[in-house]
């Protein structure tokens, strides 16, 4: 057997007879440490004697690599690694040179597993087409053992690298496979004609080109199917899970139209048995209409998208506002709505503008965005369409805050007081507050922000002032650093929370059973 050179991606020491362990311990970068003399020590070796199955669940949790390099520890350990449920090979780095190392990593862990049924089967780096047929024998290496999570997510260092991973036959046919998730893979449009994923219940497919009939074959080929997410795919324009009758949550992460035909390309989605609706991640080119979604408990607006140039501003906001219009219209009935950057932002122009949001049934809201005095305005339009409204959620740290940047002429135009601006709501009557909104919960309120830390007392203030039954109102505060901990914080940071959980605490409240909680995230 060829062994790889030091600088092979499992770093390690090879030889004819064993597997990243050899009997010269004393060259091993890996070799094993010396035993402790001492017996108290000896005795306290508690995960030596776990039983091997907890062992193996606790490695399964490990990249392969990781999990392998256990086996130095003992004469025990030696095999352990081969029986973890999980396989994961992960490699980031896109030099070829360690593409090559990793593939040839590979080929040797697969050798030497011997569990008859692998749980979970994931597999990452950057694909070229030179890996196709090594890439084929590992995936028919996880369908043999019945894979129930298989994970094929690749990556290219350019965009417009033509090398897609293109799936293999045998993998249109009947997989055990329950989950299933394809990355820069390229999917057959003859095959899904015939494709036959009886077991699968999660499909999640990126990067990929997709035609309608595609998604169509997809739905009558997977029966069990319950979960299917789009994450920056293109080539279709129509989504109809009509053909799925099981499928029950769908997520559309971005997405992307013809260059010919932007700002007409609208992307239908009809499901009138989905129960969850994401829309998210950035669309190029193209809108949303939703045709049937009557039977949505859920619905998630994050998405965001193209801005436009400063010329074009007010036809822009006008499209944009009639497109987040129509789709609230559609989703009037759903009891738990998140509504992202983008969309609050336009909510907010609308309201100062005088137009209302339709009526919306929601009783669950968490809005994701950090709010500055110019999303309140959104805010109140969204109390106002909420009369049912329960529970309300704010994530002042959303992993997607993209905003888009608004004309100057509307700033000195609606300009207005954001410290002031909940007082001039004081005679209006938000039936939500009145009848109710029971739960607030703030998360990721930074206290070292003081342009935040101004608008949430405000908005802090006013809530309990005016929600007659509100019964808890929790607040997590946070540093950028959430890594610090209690050792770390100094004394005028604890004095801050102190005097802000004083304050909060001190303001009048409509409701007698209201609890104002302040939690921190020190550790």
């Amino acid at each position: 057997m060829r062994q790889p050179s030091e600088s092979s991606v499992n770093a390690t020491i090879w030889d004819s007879t064993t597997f990243y362990r050899t009997p010269n311990l004393k060259n091993n970068p890996l070799k094993r440490p010396r035993s402790c003399q001492n017996k108290e020590c000896q005795k306290v070796d508690r995960i030596s004697n776990l039983p091997d199955p907890i062992i193996q669940h606790i490695l399964s949790f490990l990249p392969a690599d990781d999990a392998i390099k256990t086996c130095i520890l003992s004469k025990r350990w030696d095999t352990i690694w081969t029986l973890v449920p999980n396989l994961i090979f992960r490699r980031e780095c896109s030099c070829s040179q360690e593409a090559e190392n990793f593939a040839v990593f590979v080929d040797k862990a697969l050798m030497h597993y011997r569990s008859p049924k692998v749980k979970k089967f994931l597999v990452e780096f950057e694909f070229t087409e030179c890996f196709k047929a090594q890439v084929d024998s590992w995936v028919d290496f996880a369908v043999r053992l019945k894979v129930e999570e298989l994970c094929l997510e690749f990556h290219r260092e350019i965009a417009d690298d033509p090398d897609y991973y293109y799936l293999p036959n045998f993998l249109y046919n009947n997989i055990p496979a329950e989950k299933l998730s394809l990355r820069f893979c390229a999917l057959s449009p003859n095959k899904l004609k015939q494709v036959s994923w009886m077991s699968l219940k999660v499909l999640s497919i990126s990067y990929s080109w997709l035609s309608n009939e595609m998604i169509k074959n997809i739905c009558l080929g997977c029966s069990l199917l319950e979960y299917l997410k789009l994450n920056q795919c293109c080539g279709f324009d129509q989504i109809n899970t009509n053909f799925s009758s099981s499928l029950k949550d769908l997520v559309v992460d971005g997405s992307w139209g013809p260059e010919d035909k932007f700002g007409d390309f609208v992307i239908t989605i009809k499901g009138p048995n989905l129960l969850s609706l994401t829309l998210a991640g950035y669309m190029h080119r193209a809108n949303y209409m939703l045709l049937d979604v009557s039977s949505l408990v859920e619905a998630n607006i994050g998405y965001r998208m193209k801005s436009c140039s400063h010329g074009c501003r007010s036809n822009w906001y006008s499209a944009h506002r009639s497109v987040l219009h129509d789709l609230l219209e559609k989703l009037q009935h759903v009891e738990k709505l998140t509504i992202g950057t983008w969309c609050l932002q336009i909510l907010s122009i609308s309201e100062v503008k005088g137009l209302s949001s339709p009526t919306s049934a929601c009783k669950y809201l968490t809005l994701n965005k950090k709010i500055n005095k110019w999303d309140l305005p959104g805010i109140a339009s969204l109390l106002q369409s909420s009369p049912n409204l329960q529970k309300l959620t704010i994530n002042l740290m959303p992993s997607n805050n993209f905003e888009f940047e608004l004309d100057r002429s509307f700033y000195k135009y609606y300009s207005f007081d954001g410290e002031e601006y909940w007082s001039l709501y004081n005679q209006r009557i938000f039936k939500c507050l009145v009848l109710h909104l029971k739960s607030v919960e703030i998360f990721g309120f930074d206290t070292s922000c003081s342009s935040l830390k101004l608008v949430v007392d405000q908005w802090v203030q006013f809530l309990l002032k005016n929600a007659k039954v509100l019964e808890n109102m929790i607040i997590h505060a946070q540093r950028d650093d959430v890594n610090r901990t209690w050792m770390s914080v100094e004394a005028q940071e604890l004095m801050e929370l102190l005097e802000l959980t004083q304050a909060f605490l001190s303001y009048p409240r409509a409701s007698p059973n209201a609890k104002v909680m302040l939690e921190s995230c020190f550790k």
